[in-house]
């Protein structure tokens, strides 16, 4: 009896370790299982906190053909780091009248139309300023409502024939002075004139005359008979903005031999300015930051008919300087980043890289580019930002030249403003690091990480630059002056800080 108590007992022993064998091996199955589907789901298209740029320590990426590139991840429902850029920026409460302003120590102009939501030329106008450069601590400056000019009204003016010559909606006049009788303005009066700008002096219009301001060299250029005059020249000259009837051409100068700068579309906007000679009219287009550059030309007369100004916020924020011909200016044909495609947000570099390619006549597919980038650093995912160096791999492999990204020592090169500027006049555009919210305007944005803008012209001690953001207005040819730039790249990721590439053939 006793002998078989031990052999079952003994038996029993092996049937608890079979069970607890059997017991863990399910557990540590279930436990795998569970790593598996979470690692498959949680996180399909990689770190969801990816920094817009790589760390400094990574391995250098290296391109692969693109045939073998991993193709752009579809788009994720995981919120992306990058989704702040996209939001459009706060409007600020529309304001009735004109106001004061007193200016305070360290403030500029730009600083001041910026904090009013105004065109500096706006400020410049109200207050009859001369030199933006001097203002003074306590000067007190005159702040319109919106942008336009303020005009005081003249004898015999009518309400009409004013919003006429300055190319503005007779309504929005009536409404932003709130007057009661349009009809009803009286001489000597100050209305303002939303979205106006101040009229080029009225010339004569005698075939052979040029106006003063067109320039000796202009005025020397033109040779044999004048053009024919159309029937409303003198309403042409009055006029503050012209449009093309059709597709006619801008001259460098009002000689008719002279080369054509470039063609306008039918119902371009110009503005006119005041030279008159041989019947042609010298005019300012602002262009449309794709097919053509802002500048300043000279068109046949009989191309022209009377135009409306366009909003004030259809004219870039470097117009008019960006018309000059003594600037330094690349023409990048404008990309914007916000084209609907899932990696959007995140696509300010392959942007940029698209418009200085651009540039240069070399135009490819922004998801080409995009899928480029991303293999040559190895990182994928539609939240995902891309480094410099693998920007200028893929300036590289579309056959341009990506100059200057490294220094002696084989570290990224720390750029200054002058290395930007001696860049630009040789016709290089620049694509440069920054941190996006201590460019213009873009303080208050919900996003917080770094971002790419590419550097096209040099005005004064500025900089004209395409951003391949748009939310809050044109993107192509807004300026930023050399203070605010330097601490733009010096705000981004300081592995980075001051990090820039230059592109040419």
């Amino acid at each position: 009896m006793r002998q078989r108590l031990g052999q079952v007992a003994v038996a029993l022993k092996h049937r608890f370790w079979l069970v607890a064998s059997i017991g863990i091996a399910l557990s540590v199955a279930a436990a795998v299982a569970a790593i598996w589907i979470f690692g498959t789901y949680s996180n399909p298209t990689g770190p969801a906190e990816v920094p817009p740029q790589a760390p400094a320590s990574a391995s250098e990426p290296t391109l692969v053909s693109v045939a073998s590139a991993q193709p752009t991840p579809v788009e994720t429902h995981e919120p992306s780091p990058f989704a702040g850029i996209a939001a459009p920026p706060a409007v600020p409460p529309p304001r009735a009248g004109l106001t004061h302003h007193s200016v305070v120590a360290g403030e500029v102009l730009w600083q001041i139309a910026e904090q009013f939501n105004l065109r500096p030329e706006t400020i410049l106008w109200a207050n009859d300023i001369q030199n933006p450069d001097l203002l003074l601590v306590g000067q007190d400056l005159l702040i319109p409502p919106a942008d336009g000019v303020l005009y005081t009204v003249r004898p015999g003016d009518r309400l009409s024939d004013v919003a006429g010559r300055y190319g503005v909606e007779i309504q929005a006049v009536v409404s932003a002075n709130q007057l009661e009788d349009a009809d009803q303005i009286q001489a000597g009066a100050d209305i303002f004139l939303p979205g106006g700008r101040p009229l080029a002096s009225a010339v004569s219009t005698d075939a052979s005359a040029s106006a003063g301001g067109a320039g000796d060299e202009q005025a020397a250029a033109v040779v044999g008979p004048p053009l024919p005059l159309p029937d409303n020249i003198d309403e042409l000259l009055g006029a503050g903005w012209l449009s093309a009837q059709h597709v006619t051409n801008l001259y460098k100068s009002a000689d008719p031999r002279s080369s054509n700068l470039h063609q306008l579309p039918g119902g371009a906007r110009l503005e006119r300015l005041s030279g008159f000679s041989g019947g042609r009219i010298q005019v300012r287009d602002p262009g449309d930051g794709r097919t053509r550059q802002a500048m300043t030309g000279w068109v046949d007369a009989g191309d022209l008919d009377v135009g409306h100004a366009p909003a004030t916020r259809q004219l870039p924020q470097a117009y008019p300087a960006d018309t000059a011909m003594d600037i330094f200016h690349v023409f990048a044909p404008y990309r914007s980043q916000l084209d609907g495609t899932p990696f959007a947000e995140a696509n300010c570099g392959p942007t940029a890289v698209g418009m200085a390619l651009d540039a240069f006549g070399v135009s490819v597919p922004p998801r080409q580019l995009r899928a480029e980038a991303l293999d040559a650093q190895h990182m994928y995912g539609n939240g995902v930002g891309t480094l410099i160096t693998a920007l200028a791999q893929v300036v590289e492999r579309n056959g341009l030249t990506a100059i200057d990204l490294r220094d002696d020592s084989g570290g990224l090169r720390r750029w200054s403003l002058d290395d930007i500027r001696a860049h630009v006049r040789e016709g290089h555009p620049v694509i440069v690091q920054v941190r996006y919210r201590s460019l213009p305007g873009r303080g208050g944005a919900y996003y917080f990480g770094d971002h790419y803008v590419l550097v096209t012209g040099v005005v004064g001690d500025g900089f004209l630059y395409n951003d391949p953001i748009d939310i809050d207005g044109i993107g192509w040819d807004r300026v930023i002056s050399g203070a605010t730039l330097r601490v733009a790249m010096n705000a981004s990721d300081q592995r980075y800080a001051y990090s820039a590439v230059a592109v040419t053939r």
